[in-house]
């Protein structure tokens, strides 16, 4: 099967829209919480990490053995690993993002109303050309990108000073501890190297688009962090969310909160098909057989399973994403990459 060409600009478009939903959803506060008042230096002292892992991920999707490098059994056993955990996090991200429905339609309606909904779609997109996916996540990107800085823009002025100062010394070890969370939740992105298209080189450098992804996201918590206040934006569930109730434009609209909560379903589901287009594109890998409509129909169907009953309890899903998800994400989406570099160097 031809694989697509995509450029590398669509490429880090559609992982930067899958890295938006959880990072908005959990930086916030889990940095507020370990670095205080510093968390939003987090994803500024991540940068040269990002960038590194960038330059690795780039030279070995180039040689097309991401995950061949360990001989036949290991192979098949890193990609199962690799298939597992994007079911959990698809599994989890489809759990709150049914959640973030319910809170905006504000009805009298049950959680499988919205699950298999969002399942559905995300079928549908699974089952599409890669390239038309990645068209749309690069839109996404756009759109998310967009609404995050108007949100952005209106609450600049409600920033308080005495929320982001003083940053001592001291506290720069705590800012290191945030970049660890924040890391893991931008390796989501690491994702879009299993999916099956042809990369091709394009002006727009992925380096800017890298240093941009840190910069907004850490105007993001210096937003939230100026607005609310380190401890009180590591007490409340979703610190953006809680923002934007206090975003109005007097004479259009009073509080955005609701469309917000509905934009941000494009990242949910931008995450959603990156995470099972990789998955489909691993099974493959080890059962060149199978028909890829169907592998894309099972692993949706695990995913529901996973979102409706594995993660019934929505804080449960919370506690995943924002505890276990981004130690893993680092150790598969960092960890192993230096691993495999390596292997390589010593072959």
């Amino acid at each position: 099967m031809e694989k697509e060409r995509i450029s590398t600009g669509r490429l880090t478009a559609t992982a930067w829209a899958a890295v938006l939903a959880p990072a908005v959803g959990v930086l916030p506060g889990l940095c507020a919480r370990l670095a205080g008042a510093g968390g939003w230096l987090a994803p500024l002292v991540s940068l040269p990490a990002v960038l590194l892992l960038g330059r690795m991920l780039e030279r070995q999707a180039k040689d097309g053995q991401f995950l061949g490098r360990l001989g036949r059994p290991g192979e098949w056993l890193l990609t199962i690993i690799y298939i597992v955990w994007a079911l959990l996090l698809a599994s989890a991200r489809l759990r709150l993002s049914g959640q973030r429905l319910l809170f905006t339609a504000q009805r009298e309606v049950g959680l499988w109303f919205f699950l298999p909904v969002l399942a559905a779609t995300v079928l549908w997109m699974a089952r599409g050309k890669t390239g038309a996916f990645v068209r749309a996540a690069a839109v996404f990107s756009r759109i998310l990108t967009l609404a995050l800085v108007v949100v952005l823009g209106l609450t600049a002025f409600q920033i308080r000073p005495e929320h982001l100062w003083p940053i001592w010394v001291g506290d720069l070890l705590s800012v290191l501890r945030a970049v660890v969370p924040t890391l893991g939740v931008l390796c989501y992105g690491v994702y879009t190297v299993f999916l099956p298209v042809e990369r091709e080189d394009d002006r727009q450098s992925w380096r800017g688009r890298a240093v941009g992804a840190c910069c907004v996201l850490a105007a993001l918590q210096l937003a939230v962090l100026g607005n609310m206040g380190a401890e009180l934006a590591g007490a409340v569930e979703d610190p953006f969310l809680t923002l934007s109730k206090h975003v109005g434009v007097e004479g259009a609209f009073q509080r955005v909160e609701s469309l917000v909560s509905a934009l941000w379903l494009l990242g949910d589901l931008a995450l959603l098909g990156v995470l099972l287009r990789a998955c489909c594109a691993l099974t493959q890998n080890i059962m060149p057989g199978w028909d890829n409509k169907k592998i894309a129909a099972v692993l949706v169907a695990l995913t529901l399973l996973g979102g409706g009953l594995g993660f019934r309890d929505a804080l449960l899903a919370q506690r995943f994403e924002w505890g276990v998800a981004p130690l893993g994400n680092l150790v598969l989406g960092l960890g192993v990459p230096v691993l495999l570099l390596q292997i390589k160097r010593k072959a």
